[in-house]
């Protein structure tokens, strides 16, 4: 005796799984969303008043060594002539993804001439931020 299933009954299982897979929560990093606010507003106070050694506070050994003092006074240039100082946080909660093993949250920052997209990353489950990223109208327009 043949057993012959249809094809849309052997496909069910597998869509279930992946809509399933799709509807998990992202995981975070080693710290609350406050510990979050808190390591991200320490890096932007780093960057008003110019100080490389809190800037690098909590970053990995990894980021430490890419993001060298010329670099850092560089950002610190573009960030004053493009969005002014960092101001306060826009955000109340911060939006969490995940991308190949890092928990990657954007948060909006007031500054004195614009608002400034933030995006730092973290490795899931690690309290050492791994990427920081800067994103605005105007930092758009003095990279092209």
């Amino acid at each position: 005796m043949k057993i012959r299933i249809s094809i849309p009954l052997a496909i069910f299982p597998i869509v279930t799984i992946l809509f399933l897979t799709g509807c998990t929560p992202p995981k975070p990093a080693g710290l609350s969303n406050e510990q979050v606010f808190q390591a991200v507003d320490q890096t932007l106070k780093a960057i008003n008043a110019r100080d490389y050694q809190n800037f690098v506070q909590g970053f990995s050994d990894e980021m430490k060594n890419a993001f060298t003092e010329e670099k850092f006074t560089s950002l610190a240039d573009m960030l004053q002539k493009t969005s002014g100082n960092y101001v306060s946080c826009a955000d109340t909660r911060p939006d969490l993804s995940n991308n190949q093993g890092y928990a990657v949250y954007r948060l909006v920052y007031k500054y004195d001439l614009e608002g400034v997209i933030v995006t730092v990353t973290f490795k899931i489950d690690g309290d050492k931020v791994e990427g920081l990223f800067f994103d605005s109208t105007n930092l758009r327009k003095i990279s092209q």
